[in-house]
């Protein structure tokens, strides 16, 4: 597992480490650092993925897509440079990008500081070959969990009629793409793969295969639901199916709604998840309902507890409270979950809160999550 996230002079910040558990919750206003923290560790996974190497910063790509260096520098500190960096117990790796003197459109490696177990410096020359498969343990190791990233946006493609196959059938187990392109083709090849007992619904523990939970799960969010994928003959093409009943006919995501569709890659990707690598996902409420927000919460608590490394930003009281019930109820350990609030302020600020046993968060800054008591305060007179 990634255990610590390290990044200096990325926008809004001059410095920031976050310390990540199993499961980890960037919550807090817009525009104060919850994207950028996570845009930390897809600039580098996707960084390691090209096949131009470590030589340049790849601000641009499937992963993230930010602009020029003149978009993600700090301009607070006048920074010609940035530096990120992941960790777990072993190791340190911390990459120091330079601005390129020339055309300043690019962010090439100085060098990476490596500490702990193996402690080195790499210079930029030595950097060409230093990948994944090659690099000595821990080092090796690190690079590959970060390498494998799985990152779901906040865009969902839910109203198609056809959903692709990924051309690059290495692609990693559960890896449903950025706009959950490519979950229908994991229903479809994995659907009858048995899953891991760990993540099976709690009223569905004979329901043994990846098709079969994912079912279960749904109906939990949305009573009846029910989803299928089909190969649209001699086509590289999949058809997604829901109906919202037994009795009722199978139909396209276009006609059921948003939330079906909208939480389906989630599913799909905890259910195939081999805990190989971190989920980022953005946004896992939206278009849910609030029990369905509480519900998401409370699945990808158990996902964690059962071994996948989960990143969420997230606005849903909702699914806070759900991951609280988790925690409350013995679905995940309360050290297993990392609560962050981040505050708007000149130099973005970033509070961690620990949840107890019982599920009670261990402080309730100001604005964090507390909009309906202030309106329900104002409807009863309370305040002006």
């Amino acid at each position: 597992m990634i255990e610590r996230l390290h990044l200096q002079n990325l926008k809004c910040f001059e410095s920031l480490r976050l310390d990540l558990a199993p499961l980890t919750l960037l919550t807090g206003f817009n525009a104060a650092g919850k994207s950028t923290s996570l845009q930390s560790l897809l600039l580098l996974a996707q960084t390691l993925r090209s096949q131009r190497g470590t030589s340049e910063l790849r601000l641009n790509g499937p992963l993230a897509a930010l602009g020029t260096p003149a978009d993600v520098l700090n301009s607070a500190g006048g920074a010609n440079g940035l530096a990120l960096g992941v960790a777990n117990d072993d190791v340190e790796l911390l990459w120091h990008f330079a601005l390129e003197e020339e055309n300043r459109r690019s962010l090439r490696v100085s060098h990476l500081d490596v500490t702990g177990e193996g402690a080195t410096r790499f210079a930029a020359s030595d950097l060409e070959g230093l990948e994944p498969r090659s690099a000595a343990k821990p080092v090796g190791e690190l690079l590959r969990v970060l390498q494998k990233t799985v990152f779901l946006s906040a865009a969902r493609q839910v109203e198609t009629e056809v959903f692709p196959v990924p051309m690059d059938l290495a692609v990693r187990m559960g890896d449903i793409g950025v706009i959950g392109q490519y979950a229908a083709w994991w229903l479809y090849s994995e659907g009858d793969s048995f899953v891991q007992a760990e993540r099976k619904h709690p009223d569905a523990k004979e329901a043994n295969t990846i098709r079969q939970q994912v079912n279960a799960w749904a109906s939990q969010l949305f009573p009846g639901a029910a989803l299928n994928a089909l190969q649209v003959p001699r086509t590289n093409l999949m058809q997604l199916q829901l109906r919202s009943g037994p009795t009722v006919d199978w139909s396209s995501p276009a006609n059921i709604g948003y939330g079906v569709s909208y939480a389906f890659p989630i599913l799909v990707a905890g259910l195939c998840s081999r805990g190989d690598h971190p989920f980022v996902v953005d946004s896992p409420e939206a278009h849910l309902h609030p029990q369905g927000q509480s519900q998401i919460g409370r699945f990808l608590a158990q996902m964690a507890a059962a071994g996948s490394q989960i990143l969420v930003e997230t606005h849903s009281d909702h699914l806070l409270n759900g991951v609280r019930l988790a925690v409350r109820n013995s679905v995940i350990r309360p050290e297993d979950v990392a609560i962050y609030f981040f505050a708007p302020s000149a130099a973005a600020h970033v509070t961690r809160l620990s949840v107890d046993k019982h599920g009670t968060i261990s402080d309730w800054p100001e604005g964090f999550f507390d909009q309906s008591e202030k309106d329900l305060a104002s409807l009863a007179g309370w305040t002006a």
